[in-house]
């Protein structure tokens, strides 16, 4: 709100807001891993600006040893350094800003700097991954000197309402203000984290770093019930997928069986079902997989998986956890930005270079950890994402902005949002909050527990196993597990509404 104040746009405080979420919730991401960004400009089309990481050029399909289920051994793809994939995140906030902000990166970092200089409060969320150890938190901080010294005191981690500092967080992100992105990958933390790599068993290189480059991407679109629907594309699965269902669920009466029924979730979780099976096996980085997307997003073409949907098989939902941030903004223009972000695990691969303060994804977890598959492991590739930043339009304005967190459940989370708002006609904050399902197409249906008890039986009825995961609950009722969606509204009047998710700890502000 600041950035806004100050003569920002959309974009600016987005980015500002990502660099000062990087340094008080580092758990989930931070200039340490990737992300993508919608912007759309008031009167102009849409578009995305991935920065999601890359393999490096030494990294080969088999690189990981696996276990009789298919996964690498000793956590070696989401853990330490060759789980770490190369950073695309200051690339791609530097290319936004250039582009399309107000605003010079000094300026909008300047809110981070201050947190990491400073100090910040260990937050109930970040707090409770550590205390109880979720995704091996401790493990990892144990298993890395320096990120132990950035993350543990006295043999034990960070409580909530602690202060913590950062000040080499604070150096970096000063070097980057002063420099541009060359601070980060061409300068001296670009040499000290290849030397780190090659002490320890990583295949980052300087070439690695001083390649890499953030690719602008057209938006997948498509239309429901009067509104158009744009989304980003691969790498990400996320937005064909939530427009495959939409397509589908266009022709159901998902509003008239209403909200949360047995009947309307058992219908969105059959073409969940479909579209998984569908998607996984076909999107992955479009520079090395062919991939007709103007097909995949037909209506003909969902009208045909929902016809033959006893004839396609399952596949596995092989992530867990709410990791990921998303954020929206809308300016006093009309300008839109939408960010999602993240490290992978949470805190990533617990690696932190010497010197710099911050963590390293483990994004080559998110590539197949076998050969063979068309989100396997190549030089340069990007792994495959479920992030998805999404805008509704009518008549060409702006009137829904969402995504969310959570891996697989970014879609869901996102999905359930629209189909609230636009078939069951609740409010933007009541439509983020109200109970939520998943379903990967294999294995059980899981339900948020205020899902009724009445509603599960009848699923189980329909040949639905029902579990409640109980992940992660900072409020009652409000599971981690069911994402984060962050999302705008705006009304019939042009007048801003925003909702921030009970499930996970954001805010909402406005002027």
């Amino acid at each position: 709100m600041k950035v806004l104040k100050a003569g920002g746009n959309a974009v600016d405080a987005a980015v500002a807001t990502s660099l000062a979420l990087g340094v008080v919730a580092p758990a989930f991401s931070g200039i340490g891993g990737g992300g993508f960004l919608m912007v759309h400009l008031h009167g102009g089309d849409t578009l995305y600006i991935d920065y999601r990481e890359t393999a490096p050029r030494r990294a080969e399909p088999d690189m990981f040893e696996l276990g009789p289920d298919g996964e690498a051994l000793d956590f070696a793809n989401s853990m330490g350094y060759r789980a770490v994939a190369v950073p695309g995140t200051i690339a791609g906030l530097s290319y936004a800003l250039e582009n399309y902000g107000n605003l010079r990166f000094g300026e909008v970092a300047s809110y981070a700097i201050d947190y990491a200089k400073r100090g910040f409060e260990i937050s109930n969320f970040v707090g409770t991954i550590m205390s109880n150890n979720v995704d091996n938190a401790v493990q990892k901080f144990r298993r890395h000197p320096e990120t132990a010294r950035e993350w543990m005191k006295g043999g034990r981690t960070y409580r909530k309402g602690e202060k913590k500092v950062s000040p080499a967080f604070g150096r970096m992100l000063e070097q980057v203000s002063r420099e541009g992105p060359d601070a980060f990958y061409r300068s001296d933390f670009a040499k000290a984290l290849a030397a780190e790599m090659a002490k320890n068993g990583g295949i980052i290189d300087g070439k690695d770093l001083a390649t890499y480059a953030p690719k602008v991407r057209k938006p997948v679109k498509g239309t429901y019930r009067g509104y158009d629907v744009h989304a980003m594309p691969p790498p990400s699965l996320g937005g064909t997928a939530i427009i495959q269902m939409l397509n589908i669920l266009e022709d159901t009466d998902v509003g008239g069986t209403g909200l949360n029924t047995a009947e309307t979730i058992g219908t969105m979780a059959k073409a969940l079902g479909v579209v998984w099976a569908d998607l996984r096996r076909q999107l992955a980085d479009p520079d090395y997989v062919k991939i007709d997307q103007e097909k995949l997003t037909s209506k003909d073409y969902a009208a045909r998986l929902w016809f033959n949907r006893g004839e396609r098989g399952a596949t596995r939902d092989r992530t867990g956890g709410s990791k990921t941030t998303h954020m929206s903004v809308i300016d006093k223009d009309r300008n839109v930005a939408a960010i999602t972000e993240s490290i992978e695990c949470y805190f990533g691969s617990g690696v932190t270079i010497p010197g710099y303060g911050f963590l390293l994804n483990d994004t080559m977890h998110d590539f197949d950890a076998a050969p063979g598959t068309v989100n396997s492991i190549q030089p340069g590739k990007r792994p495959r994402s479920n992030m998805t930043p999404t805008l509704l339009l009518k008549e060409g304005e702006p009137f829904l902005v969402a995504g969310s967190a959570a891996g697989p459940r970014i879609v869901t989370a996102t999905l359930q949002t629209i189909i609230n708002v636009v078939d069951h006609s609740l409010g933007v904050q009541e439509a983020v909050d109200a109970p939520r399902f998943h379903y990967s197409g294999s294995g059980s249906l899981k339900v948020e527990s205020r899902v009724r008890p009445g509603v599960r039986k009848q699923l189980g009825q329909m040949g639905f196993e029902t579990e409640e995961p109980n992940y992660l609950q900072l409020k009652p009722g409000y599971d981690v597990y069911f994402g984060g969606v962050h999302a705008i509204q705006v009304g019939k009047r042009g007048g801003l509404v925003g909702a921030a998710d009970s499930r996970r700890q954001g805010g909402v502000a406005g002027y």
